[in-house]
C-alpha cells in the first residue's frame, strides 16, 4: 500500500510540471511563428517597395528583383562617380576653392580631412578647410556649433549635402590664435572638436540608448 502512495504522489507532482513545461514550449511555438510571419510580412514589404522603385521589372519574383537592384545601384554608383569626377576637385561650381578632396555625395566612411589655407590678416586667424563624412542626425549643427565655438572657430562658408542617411560637410573656417604658418597646436585643437562631433553615437529613437556611430556604423577615417 505504502509503495502505491508514494507511485501516486509522484505522478501528481509530475504531471503539473510536464503541463508548464508544455504549455511553455506552446507559446515558445507560438512566438517563434509569430516572429517569422512578421519577418516574411518585412521582407515581402521591401519586395513590394522594389517593385516600384526599378526602372524594369519584367520577372517578379525575389531572386530577379535583387539581381535587378544590385545592377541599378552598380549604374547609379558609376554615373555618381563620373558626375563627381567631371567636377573640378579644387573649386566648387561657383568657383570658389573647395576643402581637400571634397566630393558632392557623402560617402560610406566616417572621416574628417582639414588643412590649413593661410594667415587671415595680422590679428592672428587662420583660415582652414574641413569636410566631414558620417552619419546625419538631428543634433549634429548644434554639436559642430559648439565644437567651433570651444576652438574660436568661425564658419565663412559652409557645404552639405546628405544622402541615405549619411551627411558630408564642408566648412571654411576662420579660426583666432592659429597664426602665421598655422599653429600646430590650435590646428591640433579644431581637428579634435570636430572629430569628437564625427565620432559621436547617433541616438536609437524611442530607445534611449546609443550605437557608435549609428546604423550602419563605419570605421572613422582622421586626414590632415
Amino acid at each position: 500500500m505504502d509503495g502505491g502512495d508514494e507511485n501516486d504522489e509522484s505522478a501528481c507532482a509530475v504531471g503539473p510540471a510536464t503541463a508548464a513545461a508544455e504549455a511553455k514550449a506552446v507559446a515558445a511555438n507560438k512566438s517563434h511563428s509569430e516572429a517569422e510571419r512578421r519577418r516574411r510580412k518585412r521582407i515581402n514589404g521591401h519586395l513590394a517597395t522594389l517593385r516600384t522603385l526599378l526602372p524594369t521589372t519584367i520577372k517578379t519574383d525575389k531572386a530577379s528583383l535583387l539581381t535587378e537592384a544590385v545592377r541599378c545601384v552598380r549604374e547609379l554608383k558609376k554615373a555618381t562617380a563620373e558626375l563627381a569626377a567631371a567636377m573640378s576637385p579644387e573649386t566648387t561650381a561657383d568657383g570658389v576653392e573647395a576643402p581637400p578632396s571634397f566630393n558632392t555625395f557623402p560617402s560610406e566612411i566616417d572621416e574628417l580631412k582639414l588643412s590649413y589655407t593661410g594667415e587671415d590678416d595680422d590679428s592672428g586667424a587662420g583660415n582652414v578647410r574641413a569636410a566631414i563624412c558620417c552619419e546625419d542626425r538631428p543634433e549634429i549643427m548644434p554639436e559642430l556649433a559648439r565644437a567651433l565655438k570651444s576652438v574660436e572657430g568661425t564658419v565663412v562658408r559652409a557645404e552639405m549635402s546628405t544622402v541615405g542617411g549619411r551627411i558630408r560637410i564642408a566648412l571654411w573656417l576662420r579660426v583666432e590664435g592659429l597664426g602665421k604658418g598655422g599653429d600646430e597646436a590650435a590646428l591640433a585643437a579644431v581637428k579634435l572638436a570636430l572629430k569628437e562631433v564625427v565620432d559621436r553615437p547617433t541616438a536609437v529613437v524611442g530607445s534611449g540608448n546609443h550605437l557608435p556611430g549609428g546604423p550602419g556604423n563605419k570605421r572613422p577615417r582622421l586626414l590632415m
